[in-house]
């Protein structure tokens, strides 16, 4: 079963990899996680890393395009993908200090042809991702040369997810409608308008707003997918992305938000603040920005992927450091690993060198190599170099999914299966590779494996959905199990699974609640009196005491074991 958990960090947990001792000089300890990523393919860009508001690192690493053999450097343009929002909502704030418009202005003002709900949803809900406006990447209509036509006429068709401001979801659609308000109201076209009043006043000479107008970008990287291939932007929607820029231009921005060049303060701090829900609860989400607060301390950061291109940038506001990194190489940078790194060597701490998934390796040597031998191939270099390779399970997995859509059924049997032989207590790999067999007909085996991963995780469905439906009997698989509220009430409370990452739980009546940095609230059910499932992803959480019988800490199992203490 395929299980895609898209956050607006755009960063999953990890194991980590081997540890470097504390550095005092930053800028080398900071090289020698680049120069690690690079040397192993897990990096192909551009870097720039400030604290106190002075530059400590930057670097560009690998290449702008390797067909005619340019280099990246650190004006090389590079398409920013969803990092693109935090201009867009920047763009309206402009023009709300002017008073060409309010953040409570309805979508029905400058679109009347919407549905009657266009008089619920208001540009402060687009911005916050409340609107309930779908996110038109999941209607299907991605093609090269999509525009904001396009998307516009397809949301025509569509209905609200939710009523506006009951929940958090991330919605394309809805920075795409902005673009075109900001358009309508400034009365130019909406590059036109961000190069006027965000991009020149700021010297940001190397950004633009890419559309189908096609500009001319003087040094522009060319994205591609993690086996090298070709992976380059296609399309010509703004607002929710559409442009390029360099890591010295995004300093410059970075820099000017400290400031009251572009709007005042009160404005940029209302852009920084979670936005509030219908029944009062917060989000972790502004205007463009994720938003995470520890012990007073506020941090907020975008990430961004399309095509071959992964985006990041953090902002520190509490001690003006930060992170740009901006990359075209497809999905070979995890950016928690890098970020963990970074975290660490900015606090003088001990830091780790990011492993090399293994699934990277196998796509490789899969363009050359049979599965059988590729697989043989990737399992030396994990038995001979364990401090340099980790099994990603998750990659792994998609891997296997990629031959199961290309109908290469015996390739996609033989990753599931190295996947479940690799990550025997993981749920996940035996659900997918009961249903390569299935896909050959081999039911006795497929029935085993979708128990097998039902036992592993309760929250798979899909197992029992596909069992019920080949006609294995379940009732006996799915009963309930029922935790004293006394025992809740001793797992209630604030969990750090990283710096700046806390899994909050929470309970309401008899039923239990987690809710991880920038993300929603989910509920979670008993496995047993101290293990717990989630229904909506593939994760479960165990709670451990210590020696006086109190709830001490967590683990989260979710692509990995991580151990969370209690805070």
């Amino acid at each position: 079963m395929k299980h895609f958990l898209l956050i607006l960090l755009i960063v999953t947990l990890v194991p980590s990899a081997y540890t470097q001792s504390p550095s005092s000089n930053i800028n080398e300890a900071i090289d020698n996680v680049f120069q690690h990523s690079y040397d192993y393919g897990m990096f192909n860009g551009t870097v720039l890393v400030t604290k106190n508001g002075k530059e400590v690192y930057s670097n560009a690493l690998g290449y702008a395009d390797k067909n005619n053999n340019r280099k990246l450097n650190e004006t090389t343009s590079i398409y920013l993908a969803s990092v693109s929002k935090q201009f867009t909502t920047m763009a309206v704030m402009i023009l709300k200090e002017k008073g060409k418009l309010s953040y409570d202005d309805k979508l029905s003002k400058y679109y009347p042809e919407f549905p009657d709900y266009a008089n619920r949803v208001t540009i402060r809900h687009l911005m916050n991702h409340t609107s309930g406006i779908p996110d038109h990447y999941r209607l299907g209509i991605y093609k090269p040369g999509l525009n904001n036509d396009d998307v516009f006429k397809t949301l025509l068709k569509q209905e609200l997810d939710f009523e506006p401001g009951e929940h958090f979801s991330y919605s394309n659609g809805g920075y795409v409608l902005l673009a075109m308000i900001v358009s309508k109201v400034a009365e130019q076209p909406f590059h036109e308008f961000m190069k006027a009043n965000i991009f020149e006043p700021l010297g940001m000479n190397n950004t633009l707003v890419y559309d189908e107008s096609k500009p001319k970008i003087k040094d522009r990287a060319v994205g591609y997918n993690i086996s090298g291939d070709l992976d380059d932007y296609t399309i010509f929607t703004t607002g929710a992305g559409g442009m390029f820029s360099t890591i010295d231009d995004l300093h410059l921005w970075d820099q000017a938000l400290y400031t009251e060049k572009l709007v005042s303060r009160t404005t940029l701090e209302e852009a920084f603040t979670p936005a509030k829900l219908n029944n009062g609860d917060y989000t972790q989400y502004g205007f463009g920005w994720a938003i995470l607060e520890q012990d007073g301390k506020k941090t907020v950061q975008h990430s961004g992927g399309l095509a071959g291109y992964r985006t990041f940038l953090r902002r520190n506001l509490y001690d003006n450091s930060g992170y740009i990194i901006l990359t075209n190489h497809g999905n070979q940078t995890n950016m928690l690993r890098i970020l963990n790194a970074l975290d660490a060597i900015l606090n003088g701490e001990a830091y780790e060198l990011p492993k090399v998934p293994i699934s990277h390796k196998l796509i490789r040597l899969l363009k050359d190599n049979d599965a059988s031998t590729a697989i043989a191939k990737v399992s030396q270099l994990i038995k001979s170099n364990p401090k340099i390779y980790e099994i990603d399970e998750v990659g792994i997995n998609a891997l296997g999914y990629q031959y199961l859509g290309r109908q290469d059924l015996k390739t996609a049997l033989a990753i599931f299966k190295f996947n479940v032989a690799q990550n025997p207590k993981a749920s996940n790999p035996y659900d997918s590779l009961g249903e390569a067999q299935l896909a050959i007909g081999d039911t006795i085996q497929a029935i085993k494996n979708y128990k097998k991963s039902y036992a592993l995780d309760k929250s798979n469905n899909n197992a029992i959905d596909v069992l019920n439906r080949i006609g294995v009997e379940t009732t006996s698989m799915t009963e309930t199990i029922k935790v004293p509220i006394t025992v809740l009430d001793g797992y209630v409370g604030n969990y750090e699974l990283q710096p700046n990452f806390i899994l909050s739980i929470t309970r309401e009546e008899n039923r239990l609640f987690a809710q991880a940095t920038g993300q929603g609230k989910i509920e979670v059910f008993a496995m047993s009196e101290s293990k717990f499932y989630s229904k909506v992803m593939d994760a479960q959480i165990t709670f451990h005491k210590d020696e006086n019988d109190k709830i001490s800490s967590l683990t989260l199992h979710q692509n990995g074991d991580h151990k969370a203490p209690k805070i």
